[in-house]
């Protein structure tokens, strides 16, 4: 079994960054299933061998990266998320998307390739549902905020939640991934952050 990163040296960490970072750029510009082990390995300035002394295979690898996010990065930005305070609360819903878009964006990579492995592989079902999670959590959290304020009365929280979550993953998935043009439509990032922002909006608050 590969070692954990608390186990490695100095050079062992330095070694297994670089093939991460190699990997996230590679799967970014290229995808998963057009990135190979070799591509990695020369592009982090790494042998083969020195690759497998830290991960089982390239599944292992994306594995590893994807829970990093989930749980490094996804997960503790969800705890300092606040609560729209009005229904003209814009900042509320404009930073929160923008908190989203930029992480999606700037792992586009893993999500990607996380959802491609999804429909096949467990583990990486798990992880998309991690994911998932955190943002149906943020969403029915404002739509109980929205009924504690005398609107959206009518909604259920969780199915409310999961619909705009949803929504958003397969939006970003289509945006940020820079696939929108190939459906005629083209966006600037503004754009598709005020979209998102206004629909949430909207569908709490009516207006």
């Amino acid at each position: 079994m590969p070692p954990s990163p608390s186990d490695l040296s100095a050079k062992g960490r330095q070694t297994r960054l670089a093939i991460e970072q190699a990997a996230r750029k590679l799967f970014a510009e290229r995808g998963f299933h057009g990135t190979t082990l070799g591509d990695i390995t020369s592009a982090a300035g790494r042998s083969p061998a020195a690759f497998y002394r830290y991960f089982a295979d390239k599944e292992d690898l994306l594995a590893d990266l994807a829970d990093s996010f989930l749980h490094e990065v996804v997960t503790p930005s969800g705890l300092s998320v606040p609560l729209p305070e009005s229904p003209d609360d814009e900042a509320f819903f404009t930073a929160v998307v923008t908190g989203y878009w930029t992480m999606f964006t700037q792992n586009i990579g893993i999500m990607i390739a996380v959802a491609q492995l999804a429909a096949t592989q467990p583990r990486f079902a798990a992880l998309q549902n991690g994911f998932r999670r955190f943002g149906i959590d943020i969403v029915a959290a404002s739509v109980r905020r929205a009924q504690d304020q005398g609107f959206a009365g009518d909604l259920d929280p969780e199915h409310t939640a999961a619909a705009i979550a949803l929504l958003f993953e397969n939006f970003t998935t289509v945006f940020a991934g820079d696939t929108g043009a190939s459906i005629g439509i083209t966006m600037s990032d503004d754009d598709a952050i005020g979209t998102l922002s206004r629909i949430w909006k909207k569908t709490l608050y009516g207006h």
